[in-house]
Parts: structure tokens; C-alpha cells; sequence
């Protein structure tokens, strides 16, 4: 079935650089992968932080300033900038913490965390460690199926494979029509229960907007007077 996932979705195994990489490193592998930022992380891949495109600027600002005379009575900040400005690791201007999702979160989890962050890219965490990334571009695709793909899916994968085999259900009564997105179910199974299951099953798949179940029933849980309408 098909895993409506974030680690189902997400690019494994992003680019990634140390956490003593240096500055003019990280300039040429962002400019020669195109990307927007790179996550860093140690040795065991756990994610330190992240370097986008904004903290290469500032800090190619900081690094063209390092030949001026700092004022005398700078203040603090000022003071603190432009000691920063001598640092070209990776861990000392990148930017911590970084917003993460987990590999076994819902795509509709990563699209509330997408809309309350207003970032262009998330860091998907697996077992603790950095196992890829995820963008807006990602998100949107994911839900962008053909009809065909998902009648398939829903009529082997769902009513065969769930609803069938491991429910011990009978799916033969069951039809499948999709137009944009949109389920129709149709024909007859043996419980309203059944008939329940089989729309919350078919809600579930990745690319389904609205599922119409049109299913009846015969003798069941809750009504044992002969075929009735769900």
C-alpha cells in the first residue's frame, strides 16, 4: 500500500557538509548543486544546523569588511560581528536549531509545519539521524497522481491486499471509479462496518481529494433486516 509519508516523498540522503567545512566550500558545492541551503551534520549524521544561501551573504559582507579598522567604542554587537567575521567553519555561522520532520510523519503534518513556518525546505530526521529533505516542490507533487494510479492502487492494494486479505473482507463486491481525484465506491459488501472501513481506507490514498461511498449492505452489526442503504 502506498505509504503516505513524509520518507515516502522526501530526497534521500541529502548533500551534507561537516562541521569544519570550510566557507569557500560550502559556497562552490551550493553553487555547483544549485541549492538552496545545505543541513550540517558530524560524523554519525546527526544534524548540527543548516547553511542557506542568506548566511553565505552575510558572511561574504563580514569577510569583505575584515580589512576596515573596527571603531574603538563599537558596541557589543558590532564587536561581536566582526570577530565572527574571522570564523569560516561551517559550525560557527550556520543556523541552529533547524526545523525538522520525522520520516514517519504524515504528508499532512509536513504541509501545517510548511505553512506555519513559511520555509522552502524541511530536514527529515529518521531514527534520530539526518535521512533527507523535503520541499514545498516535494509536498505539491506528492499529491499530484493520475486517476489511473490511483484506481490501481486502490483496487489491488487497498481492497485486495487490506480490505481482502488481511481484514478477510470480501472485496469482490466492491467498485472502484476515480474522476480528478475524486472516489466513487459502488457495490455491495456484507456490514455498514465493511462499508465504513472501505472509505476510511480509500480517504488514506495519496492523491484522493474526496471519497463518495455509495456501498450498501447486507445483514450486519447494527442492522439485520436484509440490504439497507449506507
Amino acid at each position: 500500500m502506498y505509504q503516505t509519508t513524509v520518507g515516502a516523498v522526501m530526497t534521500r540522503d541529502p548533500v551534507s557538509v561537516g562541521p569544519d567545512a570550510d566557507f569557500r566550500v560550502i559556497v562552490e558545492l551550493l553553487m555547483s548543486h544549485d541549492f538552496g541551503a545545505v543541513p550540517v551534520v558530524n560524523a554519525e549524521q546527526v544534524l548540527l544546523g543548516v547553511i542557506a544561501e542568506s548566511d553565505l551573504v552575510l558572511k561574504h559582507e563580514e569577510l569583505a569588511a575584515r580589512d576596515e579598522q573596527p571603531p574603538v567604542l563599537a558596541r557589543q554587537r558590532a564587536r561581536q560581528r566582526w570577530n565572527r567575521s574571522w570564523v569560516t567553519r561551517a559550525v560557527d555561522f550556520m543556523t541552529t536549531p533547524v526545523l525538522t520532520l520525522d520520516a514517519g510523519d504524515s504528508l499532512g503534518a509536513a504541509a501545517r509545519e510548511f505553512g506555519r513556518s513559511g520555509v522552502r525546505r524541511l530536514y527529515v530526521l529518521e531514527d534520530g539521524l539526518l535521512a533527507g529533505v523535503m520541499t514545498r516542490g516535494d509536498l505539491l507533487k506528492a499529491f499530484v497522481r493520475s486517476d489511473d494510479e490511483i484506481r490501481d492502487e486502490l483496487r489491488h492494494d487497498v481492497l485486495h491486499e487490506v480490505f481482502g486479505r488481511a481484514l478477510a473482507a470480501d472485496p469482490g463486491g466492491v467498485d472502484v471509479a476515480v474522476d480528478r481525484g475524486v472516489v466513487t465506491l459502488v457495490g455491495t459488501v456484507r456490514s455498514r462496518s465493511e462499508a465504513d472501513l472501505a472509505q476510511r481506507l480509500a480517504e488514506h490514498v495519496l492523491g484522493v481529494v474526496h471519497v463518495r461511498n455509495e456501498l450498501t449492505h447486507r445483514v450486519v452489526d447494527d442492522d439485520a433486516s436484509g440490504l439497507a442503504r449506507r
